[in-house]
């Protein structure tokens, strides 16, 4: 097999979830949760959901400036409750690692690695 051949093309999507960190990992309730569970919601509790939404929002919006500076092939897509970032060209070691180097976390994001055979047979 010729140096450097590829078989395989790995694509990176990374879920950017905007009502939950890593709460789900903790099995904590999101803010949205929280709120939800309120029998009657007064202008404090919608002031901290606010406030929570507004801090996760920044750091979504914080790593897909980080991943699209670095990187200049990657779809986006926005859903009712998540942006979807997608590359099959960018490797997702260096994509984690950079957001790591910048202070994200694991919990900060969703990551779903697929690959797919470009050639030969199994």
């Amino acid at each position: 097999m010729k140096k450097g051949a590829i078989l395989c093309v790995q694509r990176a999507r990374f879920f950017f979830y905007f009502f939950e960190e890593g709460e789900w990992k903790r099995k904590e309730k999101t803010p949205l949760e929280k709120f939800l569970l309120l029998k009657k919601a007064g202008p404090d509790d919608i002031r901290a959901l606010k406030d929570a939404l507004s801090r996760r929002l920044e750091r979504i919006a914080q790593m897909v400036e980080i991943l699209t500076s670095a990187h200049d092939d990657w779809a986006i897509t926005t859903k009712k409750d998540y942006i979807l970032l997608e590359t099959e060209t960018l490797d997702f070691t260096e994509a984690v690692k950079l957001l790591n180097a910048h202070g994200f976390t694991n919990d900060d994001f969703v990551l779903r690695c697929e690959y797919r055979r470009k050639w030969g047979m199994m």
